[in-house]
C-alpha cells in the first residue's frame, strides 16, 4: 500500500482494495488515447487489463503500446493480468463473459457497427453489463459518454464544503446530560472559555425552545441567545474565541430541512433490492441493502427519519478535557446507530461487508447516486450539439455537406493526431473509471464535452 499512499489520500484503503481487483476491458484501435487510458490504470493498480483490437485505418500515432505491459509491471506492486483479443471475433462470440469486467472503455472506435453490435449485448445482458464510457478525440476536440446499466451508488463523494452531522437540535439524553453539567451562570470567564461551542448552541436552542419559539429557529435568534447566555458570565466572555466561533457557527443551530432533502429523497425513492446476483457491482447492491435498513428502521420509529450518525466533530476552541469527552459521546452515539443497523440486517437476514458497513455510517451525509440513462449506447446520435455531431461525423468517417460545414465551423477538428489533448483525455477517462470502481467522487452524468481551442468543457444530460 506504501506505493499507493497519495492515492489511498484521497479514496481510502476499501477504495484501493477495489482498484485491487478491478478489471478493466478497453476497446479500439491502437492509438494515443488508448495508451494513456491504459497506462493511466496500471499505474493506478488495477489488477488486469484486457484490449479488444478494433482493425481501423486512423492513424495510431506514436506509441509504447506493445510495450505497455513490460514497461509498467515493474512500477505496480504485483503482477498485472494482460490479455489481448480482435474485437469483432470476440463480438461474434455469443458465450464471452463481458460481466467479469468492472468497467469498459471504448477509445477512437472507427465503426458504426461495433458500438451497434456491443449496445446489442448490453440490451441482452440488461443490468448484468458493466458500466460503459464512451470516448473519442479529433483535432482539439473530445467527449465523454458514461452509460450505466445499474443505479450507480456513490459512497463518499467528497463535497468541496464538509458539512458535520452535529446533531444540535436532536440532541440524543446522554449529550442533553452533559450539556447539562455547565451552570454557565456559575462560571467565571476563564472556565466558560473552555466550553465547545457546540455546548453553546445546544444550551441556545434550549432557551429559545423554552421561550416559546415554535417557528424555525434563525441563526439571529441563536445569536441573541448566546449573548445573553455569555453575559451572564461578564462582559469580557464576548471576547472568548470559542463565543467567536459559536456566533460564526450559529446557523448550524438552525433548521436544516433543506439540507438533508436530496438524502430524503433518496430513502424515500430506494426500492427493494432483489437478488445479489441481480446486480452487476455488489458494492451497489450492499449500499442499497444499507439504505432499505434505514427505510425499515425509520418505519419502527413511527416514520421518524433514522440517520446513522457519523462521529466525526471539526476541530473547536475547548479544554482538552471537554472536547476529548464530547468526542466520546459522538462515538458512542455512532456506535449505538451502527449496531442498530447491524441488529436489522440480521432480522432481515442481509449482509454486507464490515468495510462498507463502517464506510456507509463514517460518510452516510456524503451518499450520491447517479442512475442509468433513459437511452443507450446510440443515444449520442440523437443529439442537438454541433459539437458532438461533428465529432461523430469524422469518428465513424461519415462524409456529407453536412460534415464539411460542422468541419469548418470548428477549426483543428479534423487533425489526425492531437497528442497532448489525448492525453488529457486519457487522464480524464481514467479519472472517471475510477470514480465508478472506487466509488468515491461523482462521475460525470452523462457527457462530457471539450473545446481544446478555447479550453472549455461542459457536461450534459442526454
Amino acid at each position: 500500500m506504501e506505493r499507493y499512499d497519495r492515492q489511498l489520500r484521497l479514496w481510502g484503503a476499501l477504495g484501493q482494495d477495489n482498484l485491487d481487483q478491478a478489471r478493466v476491458c478497453v476497446l479500439g484501435p491502437a492509438t494515443p488515447l488508448l495508451q494513456e487510458v491504459s497506462k493511466n490504470l496500471v499505474l493506478a493498480g488495477i489488477s488486469s487489463l484486457t484490449w479488444l483490437k478494433e482493425k481501423s485505418a486512423v492513424q495510431s500515432g506514436p506509441l509504447f503500446l506493445a510495450d505497455l505491459k513490460r514497461d509498467l509491471e515493474p512500477l505496480t506492486s504485483k503482477q498485472l493480468e494482460y490479455e489481448e483479443n480482435g474485437l469483432e471475433e470476440i463480438l461474434m462470440h455469443s458465450h464471452y463473459d463481458w460481466s467479469h469486467f468492472s468497467v469498459i472503455i471504448l477509445t477512437c472506435i472507427g465503426k458504426q457497427t461495433t458500438l451497434v453490435d456491443l449496445n446489442e449485448v448490453r440490451r441482452r445482458m440488461e443490468t448484468k453489463f458493466p458500466p460503459v464510457l464512451n470516448t473519442s478525440v479529433s483535432g482539439f476536440y473530445g467527449y465523454m459518454h458514461l452509460v450505466l446499466s445499474e443505479t450507480h451508488f456513490v459512497l463518499q463523494s467528497h463535497p468541496d464544503n464538509k458539512k458535520y452531522d452535529l446533531r444540535l437540535q436532536q440532541p440524543w439524553p446522554e449529550l442533553v446530560d452533559y450539556v447539562d453539567t455547565f451552570d454557565i451562570s456559575k462560571m467565571d470567564v476563564v472556565a466558560f472559555s473552555g466550553i465547545p461551542y457546540i455546548i453553546l448552541l445546544i444550551k441556545c436552542i434550549a432557551i429559545l425552545r423554552k421561550s416559546g419559539s415554535e417557528k424555525k429557529i434563525t441563526s439571529g435568534q441563536v445569536r441573541e441567545a448566546l449573548d445573553q447566555v455569555c453575559l451572564s458570565v461578564g462582559e469580557n466572555a464576548l471576547y472568548e474565541s470559542n463565543y467567536v466561533e459559536a456566533r460564526r457557527y450559529a446557523y448550524l443551530a438552525c433548521s436544516q430541512d433543506g439540507c438533508r432533502k436530496e438524502l430524503d429523497d433518496l430513502l424515500r425513492t430506494v426500492e427493494t433490492s432483489g437478488d445479489a446476483h441481480d446486480w452487476h457491482d455488489f458494492y451497489n447492491y450492499e449500499i442499497l441493502t444499507l439504505l432499505l435498513v434505514l427505510k425499515v428502521i425509520s418505519k419502527g420509529n413511527k416514520n421518524s427519519a433514522f440517520e446513522p450518525l457519523t462521529s466525526a466533530l471539526p476541530d473547536m476552541e475547548s479544554t482538552t478535557e471537554n472536547y476529548i469527552k464530547l468526542k466520546t459521546l459522538y462515538e458512542a452515539k455512532a456506535e449505538l446507530d451502527k449496531s442498530c443497523i447491524q441488529q436489522s440486517l440480521i432480522c432481515g437476514k442481509k449482509t454486507v461487508s464490515k468495510d462498507v458497513l463502517n464506510a456507509f455510517c463514517s460518510h452516510f451525509g456524503e451518499i450520491r447516486t447517479v442512475l442509468p440513462p433513459k437511452d443507450d449506447l446510440l443515444g449520442i446520435f440523437n443529439t442537438s450539439c454541433s459539437l458532438l455531431s461533428a465529432l461523430l461525423m469524422i469518428q465513424f468517417q461519415e462524409e456529407s455537406i453536412a460534415t464539411v460545414a460542422l468541419k469548418n465551423e470548428f477549426i483543428g477538428l479534423h487533425l489526425d493526431c492531437n497528442y497532448p489533448v489525448m492525453a488529457f483525455f486519457g487522464g480524464a477517462v481514467a479519472q472517471e473509471a475510477i470514480k465508478l470502481i472506487t466509488h468515491h467522487y461523482v462521475p460525470i452524468d452523462d457527457l462530457f464535452l471539450y473545446n481544446g481551442i478555447d479550453n472549455s468543457s461542459a457536461i450534459y444530460k442526454i
